[in-house]
């Protein structure tokens, strides 16, 4: 048996396992049918070659003239079924599909005429029948050739591309194969560019990503020259000990041990250097990848994380665009930390990353975003199908608008502690499929590292700042004591002298050094009260009966100029906090609110509720949270100052120490919440209180209002009497609410 009845055999091995493997598919498109027809033909006109070579005429006459009919009435239908296949595969008109079926008739009954008639046995006739049969397979190629040339997609240019260099490749080598029956001599070819051909298509119908199709070429090439050098190790220790038996098998052996051991670095060198030489710049993000994820090893600093991987990424070559999102502290949502390239936007709140959230938590590791306007395009021919598909099919739209936001070709989640705490985003606006499977995986890996890192770095800085509070709180017990006693001594000493007694205005000075030394001593206290270490007892807590509470005790400190309105959500659930700090938290707040309307007229409005947006993707019962909002109608912040009100001892006011807001904000820390500020400039403030819900309560039995019917579930009795000026009055609905849940507002009547 020589080379050509050998591959022969194996091409159609090979090809009737593609045609059998495709109709095996459960719900297969028309196309993988035709696909499975075509490589059925192939395999039955490559077996029908093989037995007609291993039972030659002089032996087997008649075995050989049936192998021999058979040979060309096969090879007569395969150009047939490649022209079917192209058509349903290319998308081509139905009168174009009227043409192929026609060829195809006509190929087949020339076939049948020279297979079942004496005109098989004529060399001529044959040759006739090859260069038919060559012919009308270049019809495939043209087809392939004319699509490139019309389509505007590059990258469905370059897929067809492939499969047009495939194609005539084989079609030119098997035209090789045929003239060397003929005594021409050249190697046979054919058969093998075939087969590579079949497995490249099949590959290109159920790979939709040409990145994967590039990996998958660099496997074959890989794949090609480790099988080479192997067989040259086998060969070379087995060739010259052909007739000695013994000597043989032992050799045999000696040399599959050799390619066991050698195997694993081999094919490991081989790959890197078919990519080396292949895929440069594929070479060069899978090495910056590598030795990226070995020096985040030595990285705690969460800055210098970010530049690392953010210049590693891009100085590849293939990254465009990269960025960073870390969850912010002071409001639902994910802030920009660092990027590479044109600018995305500077803020993702968490309704628009919706989408991507729900990506992660249904486990997908990573969002492309050409996999989301594919499943998109289908989802909106199906979308009229029912409610289901019209689901899906906003979440995608959520997901591609996050990603046209943050410029991203790939998204991946940075996840730590059963919740999403950042993105890491690459794109390349070059070409849409960017990365190929082997790249995101290790994209994956360095962003599973990244969250490691992020979190500890968050561990860190809750260290550094433990450590810096505890160094104050000494340094404001010495200063505390070092500044009082003297301020002591000067207020005793102004408080003796006699202002009666001391001529014109100079008594007045005498109030200014009492006024200052107190304003001085209450810094003193505000800066102790910072650096000490919270006292806290913790409990279920009542947000609606702390707010009650806080609200009785400042109506008095309110001027008759400023209206005071509470809206409280009667289904509010619980949360484990310390009623009193949370009241030192309400009462400053206010205050604050107070001296911006200061003596003109204005509203102060303190509301509940419990917000229904989208929150990062832990379990239902443990990603609920209630906010508080203390708005007022007064002159608003400046945007510039938005990132500088809850730093330590920054302050715009004449007298302030600064503390107010550091003091509120790390007690809502404490309490596992944010807080943040939404301002405007002549459009007021409002400060947001966002802290964790308690689990909904289900109580063994049903309580009683006072009138007689149910209480709201989980919502616990007032203990405390409220003042008349702040009994529950029905309130209108707000015009942004349209949850329907009851709202009441608590009015102080102006004077």
């Amino acid at each position: 048996m020589d080379i050509r009845t050998q591959s022969a055999l194996l091409a159609s091995i090979i090809g009737l396992a593609l045609g059998v493997s495709m109709l095996l598919r459960p719900g297969r498109p028309r196309v993988l049918t035709l696909y499975s027809l075509f490589a059925l033909t192939a395999a039955g006109y490559y077996l029908s070659v093989f037995f007609h070579s291993i039972f030659p005429a002089t032996s087997y006459p008649w075995v050989s003239r049936i192998a021999l009919g058979a040979t060309v009435l096969v090879a007569s239908l395969v150009p047939g079924a490649a022209v079917a296949f192209f058509l349903e595969f290319l998308g081509v008109s139905k009168g174009t599909h009227l043409v192929g079926r026609r060829l195809a008739l006509l190929s087949a009954v020339l076939g049948l005429a020279v297979a079942v008639t004496p005109l098989a046995d004529k060399p001529w006739a044959r040759v006739s029948m090859g260069v038919w049969v060559l012919g009308a397979l270049l019809t495939s190629v043209s087809l392939l050739v004319h699509r490139v040339r019309t389509t505007e997609s590059r990258i469905e240019q370059l897929r067809l591309t492939y499969l047009a260099i495939g194609a005539g490749a084989s079609v030119l080598f098997s035209a090789l194969d045929f003239l060397g029956r003929y005594d021409i001599p050249f190697p046979t070819l054919g058969p093998v560019f075939s087969t590579l051909y079949l497995f490249f298509l099949a590959q290109t119908l159920l790979r939709l990503r040409l990145m994967d199709l590039h990996e998958l070429l660099g496997k074959i090439a890989s794949q090609t020259v480790l099988a080479i050098i192997l067989a040259a190790v086998f060969t070379v220790l087995t060739a010259w000990v052909d007739e000695n038996t013994s000597l043989f098998v032992f050799n045999t052996v000696v040399a599959a041990f050799v390619i066991l051991i050698l195997l694993d670095p081999l094919r490991t060198k081989v790959e890197e250097m078919v990519v080396r030489i292949f895929f440069r710049e594929r070479f060069a993000l899978l090495g910056a990848l590598g030795s990226l994820r070995a020096r985040m090893v030595t990285v705690i600093e969460m800055s210098e994380l970010t530049r690392l991987a953010l210049d590693a990424l891009h100085e590849t070559g293939r990254v465009t665009h990269a960025s960073v999102y870390l969850m912010a502290e002071d409001r639902p949502g994910y802030r920009l930390l660092d990027a590479r390239g044109p600018y995305p936007a500077a803020f993702l709140d968490t309704a628009a990353a919706r989408g991507l959230l729900f990506a992660a938590a249904s486990g997908q590791k990573a969002v492309l975003r050409e996999n989301v306007e594919r499943r998109a395009a289908v989802m909106r021919l199906q979308a009229v199908e029912g409610k289901r598909y019209r689901d899906e099919l906003k979440r995608l739209n959520d997901t591609r608008a996050a990603l046209v936001q943050m410029k991203s070709g790939i998204t991946v989640p940075l996840v730590g502690n059963d919740r999403v705490i950042g993105f890491l985003n690459l794109w390349d606006e070059r070409v849409p499929e960017a990365y190929a499977s082997d790249e995101i995986a290790l994209i994956l890996e360095v962003a599973e590292r990244m969250a490691t890192v992020l979190e500890n770095s968050k561990l860190y800085e809750k260290i550094r700042e433990r450590d810096r509070l505890a160094a104050l709180g000494e340094m404001a017990a010495g200063l505390a004591h070092e500044i009082r006693n003297p301020l002591g001594a000067i207020k005793g000493a102004a408080q003796c002298l006699d202002p009666n007694k001391i001529p014109g205005e100079d008594g007045e000075f005498l109030d200014v050094i009492v006024e200052e030394v107190n304003r001085l001593n209450g810094v003193v206290t505000a800066f102790l009260d910072y650096a000490r270490p919270l006292k806290q007892s913790f409990g279920p807590t009542d947000l609606n009966e702390v707010v009650t509470r806080t609200m009785r005790l400042i109506q008095n400190d309110v001027p008759a100029t400023i209206t005071l309105g509470v809206e409280l959500d009667l289904h509010l659930p619980r949360v484990d906090g310390d009623a009193e700090q949370l009241k030192q938290v309400l009462i400053n707040l206010v205050q604050n609110a107070v001296q911006a309307l200061g003596d003109g007229e204005g509203r102060i409005t303190v509301r509940t509720e419990k917000p229904e947006r989208f929150g990062d993707f832990r379990s239902a019962s443990s990603g609920d949270f209630v906010e508080v909002r203390i708005s007022d109608t007064g002159p608003g912040i400046p945007s510039d100052q938005h990132q500088h009100i809850f730093v330590p001892f920054y302050t715009t006011k004449l007298k302030g120490t600064g503390l107010g807001l550091a003091i509120c904000q790390r007690i809502v820390k404490n309490h596992g919440g944010t807080i943040s500020v939404q301002s405007k400039v002549s459009e007021g403030t409002t400060f947001i209180i966002r802290m964790p819900a308690l689990p909904a309560e289900s109580p063994a039995t049903e309580a009683l209002g006072p009138d007689g019917t149910p209480a709201p579930s989980g919502r616990p009795s007032r203990s405390l009497p409220v003042p008349d000026e702040l009994r529950d009055t029905p309130a209108p609905q707000s015009p942004g609410k349209t949850d329907g849940k009851p709202k009441r507002e608590k009015r102080r009547r102006t004077g």
